[in-house]
């Protein structure tokens, strides 16, 4: 097997983190001026144009300020809390991440495997979750309950196992962000979407209702984002 390429994005995060940390333990301070790029690129031992990417990214994000002729310069302190937010994001993508992969597994599997009565009952909960979205509520326990469900209809307990871990976890890293129901309720109609799709044995559509939810996962991730921005 040929070696695979390290990503570029992959690469990018991990210079700006580190550019982050460098000015956190620097005790850098706002209008600061950062070390060049080729010492930075040194600093770092990477290439210069991974470093030039890093900076983009944080001056982004509002972190630094880059003037031409002049260097870059810190725009804003980084604090202990900041730094805490950001590995928040970053663990939040990753679970976030390889928890869609494993629940389309369950979802592929659901469709080969799963009993009548396991679709209907999946259904049910998921008429359950739109009767209570229908009053404006999300409810993190029924949703739980939907997922328990429908991993149980992949007829896996160790996959099972593992995915209600993640979503336990990615449930802890929401709990931080304040009420986000508003965007959980707009996924409501695809929990549906998916019980209907395998009730009729369509998996595209049943995996393209899952993507849907992921989209609004991604939201939430957003949201982190502008949390790390504005801190």
């Amino acid at each position: 097997m040929p070696i695979e390429p390290i990503s570029k994005d992959l690469l990018r995060q991990k210079v700006s983190d580190a550019i982050i940390s460098y000015i956190y333990r620097n005790g850098l301070k706002p209008g600061d001026q950062l070390p060049s790029e080729r010492q930075l690129a040194e600093e770092f031992a990477v290439g210069r144009n991974s470093v030039r990417l890093g900076m983009h990214h944080l001056e982004k994000d509002n972190f630094i300020e880059r003037i031409v002729g002049k260097g870059s310069f810190v725009k804003r302190e980084v604090s202990a809390e900041s730094i805490q937010l950001k590995l928040l994001c970053v663990n939040y993508k990753d679970l976030l991440e390889i928890k869609i992969c494993l629940e389309q597994l369950a979802i592929r599997r659901a469709m080969e495997i799963a009993t009548k009565e396991q679709i209907v009952n999946l259904k049910e909960i998921a008429l359950h979750l739109c009767a209570l979205a229908d009053k404006g509520v999300f409810s993190i326990e029924a949703d739980r309950k939907f997922h328990t469900a429908l991993l149980d209809c992949g007829g896996s307990p160790t996959l099972s196992q593992v995915v209600l871990s993640l979503i336990d976890s990615l449930n802890y890293y929401t709990s931080m962000l304040g009420n986000v129901s508003e965007i959980w309720l707009k996924t409501i109609s695809f929990h549906l979407d998916i019980a209907v799709a395998l009730e009729q044995h369509k998996l595209s559509l049943a995996l393209a209702a899952h993507e849907y939810i992921y989209q609004y996962d991604v939201k939430v991730l957003e949201g982190l984002t502008t949390d790390i921005a504005a801190t």
